[in-house]
């Protein structure tokens, strides 16, 4: 099947003999999987592939959109994700094997990747391990202020400091943030 005639194919398919190693599956997989999340009221967190030939693993980690509330992602959501998805990649066919797809939330320790998720995040926990170290250290726990430009303000908590708003405000690079994830407050 060319995915021409599927009904969450692009106009146009996917060109005879387009070359599947010019492009990161990942990034294929994402512009697939995108506009399927959108029309129903979701959207992508990261796209995960793993292994090679017949036992590829794609993970796809989805959440509402901001427009749709802060609900959690539902088992029903996932599994209508699944059946959507699958359906489009089998039409487009960006993996010329077998693969296992699999879709879920992020979790509550959801990684942040995107310069508007430092954004909707602000006042949050989060962990952040950097490419050289910030203040002596590696990994840099603090509370999301602002986002600068190319860098995030983050407020880092010392051990004596009690309140929010006590902390230290550290300024850390964007580009050499190598993962950034909330941390799970009770």
């Amino acid at each position: 099947m060319t995915g021409q005639d599927h009904p969450l194919a692009p106009a146009g398919g996917v060109p005879p003999g387009t070359a599947r190693g010019s492009e990161r599956v990942g990034s294929i997989v994402q512009r697939i999987v995108e506009p399927v999340l959108a029309s129903l009221g979701l959207v992508l967190v990261d796209v995960e592939v793993r292994g090679r030939g017949p036992k590829t693993l794609i993970r796809v980690f989805i959440e509402r959109s901001a427009d749709q509330g802060e609900g959690a992602v539902t088992l029903d959501d996932c599994e209508r994700v699944h059946k959507l998805v699958g359906h489009a990649l089998d039409a487009e066919d960006p993996i010329p094997h077998a693969y296992l797809l699999e879709v879920s939330s992020p979790g509550l320790d959801r990684p942040i990747r995107r310069p508007e998720d430092y954004e909707r995040f602000h006042g949050r926990l989060a962990r952040f391990k950097m490419a050289k170290p910030v203040l002596g250290q590696a990994v840099v726990v603090g509370r999301i202020q602002k986002l600068d430009g190319t860098q995030v303000w983050v407020e880092t908590q010392a051990a004596k400091a009690k309140r929010v708003g006590e902390g230290t405000p550290v300024a850390l690079p964007l580009a050499e943030i190598l993962e950034a994830r909330l941390e799970v407050e009770f």
